[in-house]
């Protein structure tokens, strides 16, 4: 992603990062993004255990609702 990110101009715009993951939850993403998009915010990010994302509706409803983004 580091090589798409600094790859443009990102000022002024708002992320919300959403991975999978196995053992690392977000991680270093968080600190990632905002290396490599200055100027931009890093907001609540959303990570779903890879094995159980196919069951991750619930969390990813409550996830939009809390960030402000419209639940189908």
């Amino acid at each position: 992603m580091t090589t798409f990110t600094e790859a443009f101009d990102f000022r002024g715009m708002t992320f919300h990062p959403v991975t999978t993951y196995a053992m690392s939850g977000l991680g270093t993403i968080e600190c990632d993004y905002a290396a490599s998009c200055p100027g931009a915010t890093i907001a609540e990010g959303l990570a779903g255990r890879g094995e159980e994302v196919k069951d991750a509706d619930t969390e990813v409803e409550a996830w939009l609702r809390r960030i402000r983004l419209s639940v189908r």
